[in-house]
């Protein structure tokens, strides 16, 4: 039921109050950076534009994510990785649109670390089967390094320990997304490689929902994805708006969300590419130590942002 998950897995709620339009809700894993446009619709009514009441809730397992979609308790989902393994395995998800095309991250570590081939033989923060986990084993193979060999993994969910883990010098170095990786930063450390200098082209975040309500409900489906598309180009071209919302909604300072959102800016497009999504599975595959089942092409239906993108004149 709604409610369970909810009371399992809300951890900060938007858009409550009566309701006028056609409700929908969409979860999200945690306020972060790489979901600022869908609270830039929000906070800009870019939802309630298209006659929706959206509520954005945050539900940290993308087990119970999924379970919510298909069990229609939830419309969306924001995150475009999390739910590949289970799209794997014939779960019919569906990716709608993106917001975010590179990855968030930042590489932070140690002072004494001048270069990413001085990992070797140290100790790395990461969340076992996350995104950290594939993208560090990532950048250490483009830097010619043993993923699997060269390094020392140490399990530390969440930003706020891995932080403290480089402080009390159990690790030397981790991956963190804004505005972490610039705590980090201000603590001391370093930031040695944006991981979005690197992966150009990553689908990261973005929209997803079920096959069953594009086939049902293809009118809110169209309604959800020209909102998005509108919040990632107002999120583009109206930096302090950006700024904004990134201090009242992910509760940051000032100095952090300016640092953030020139991390992101240039990755704001609507539209994943094949390639982009496949990169994705390539991290997901590399964190679950599987390989991906089906082809990105075949869980992507583009039509709804494209006929989006060229309603509101968008090339």
């Amino acid at each position: 039921m709604l409610q369970v998950v909810i009371a399992l897995s809300l951890c900060f709620f938007l858009g409550a109050g009566k309701a006028w339009g056609e409700p929908v809700r969409a979860a999200y894993p945690s306020a972060n950076v790489q979901f600022l446009p869908a609270f830039i619709a929000l906070e800009k009514g870019m939802y309630k534009r298209e006659g929706l009441e959206a509520e954005l809730i945050s539900v940290r397992s993308a087990v119970t994510a999924v379970q919510a979609l298909i069990g229609g308790q939830i419309h969306f989902i924001l995150t475009i990785g999390p739910q590949m393994p289970a799209i794997w395995e014939g779960t019919d998800i569906i990716l709608l649109a993106q917001q975010v095309g590179r990855p968030t991250f930042s590489l932070i570590v140690s002072p004494e670390i001048q270069k990413v081939s001085d990992l070797k033989g140290k100790k790395i923060g990461v969340s076992f089967g996350g995104s950290t986990f594939a993208g560090i084993k990532a950048v250490l193979d483009l830097n010619k390094l043993n993923p699997d060999k060269d390094v020392e993994y140490i399990n530390i969910p969440g930003s706020t320990p891995k932080v403290a883990a480089l402080k009390q010098g159990i690790i030397v170095a981790t991956l963190l997304a804004p505005p972490a990786d610039y705590i980090a930063v201000k603590s001391g450390f370093k930031r040695l490689v944006n991981l979005a200098d690197v992966f150009k082209d990553t689908a990261f975040t973005g929209l997803a929902t079920a096959g069953k309500t594009i086939r049902e409900n293809p009118q809110l489906v169209k309604k959800m994805v020209r909102a998005i598309v509108r919040g990632v180009i107002h999120t583009r071209d109206y930096p302090e708006d950006a700024v904004q919302v990134m201090i009242k909604h992910l509760r940051m300072e000032r100095e952090a969300a300016q640092d953030a959102y020139q991390m992101i800016r240039e990755s704001l497009n609507p539209v994943p590419t094949e390639k982009g999504v496949e990169l994705m599975a390539q991290w997901q595959a590399i964190a679950l130590g599987v390989k991906p089942k089906r082809k990105a092409v075949e869980y992507m239906d583009l039509r709804f942002v494209n006929e989006a993108m060229a309603e509101l004149g968008q090339k």
